[in-house]
């Protein structure tokens, strides 16, 4: 079921706190994190992103400044980002987390993990 929601491996050109997202126009675009913006309870935590190559701002679609992409919308690969492969899944990090363990062999069942 992993692979259904992460199809692809991390691109390794992404640097810490880096993703991608697709913007309002559609295109897949290279970001890192920037500021975080808290929901209300019951609302997803919103994260404000500007584009690597130049700092941008990319609006996440709410035309608000204090308005962000939810975690379920940042990728950590361009396919995966363009097919929109885990639209519904915030904690997906977790995941590809269990999906590296697994490739390397390595139990943490017994860890306590969630």
């Amino acid at each position: 079921m992993i692979e259904a929601y992460l199809p692809h491996p991390r691109d390794p050109e992404l640097g810490k706190d880096e993703y991608f997202v697709l913007d309002t126009a559609g295109r897949v675009q290279h970001v890192r994190l920037t500021d975080i913006f808290p929901g209300r309870p019951g609302e997803d935590t919103e994260y404000g992103v500007r584009r690597v190559s130049d700092g941008m701002r990319i609006d996440s679609g709410y035309g608000d400044p204090f308005r962000g992409f939810c975690m379920f919308e940042l990728y950590d690969n361009r396919k995966d980002c363009r097919n929109r492969t885990h639209g519904c899944y915030g904690n997906w990090e977790h995941l590809r987390l269990l999906q590296r363990e697994e490739a390397d062999g390595i139990d943490s069942s017994n860890e306590g993990r969630i």
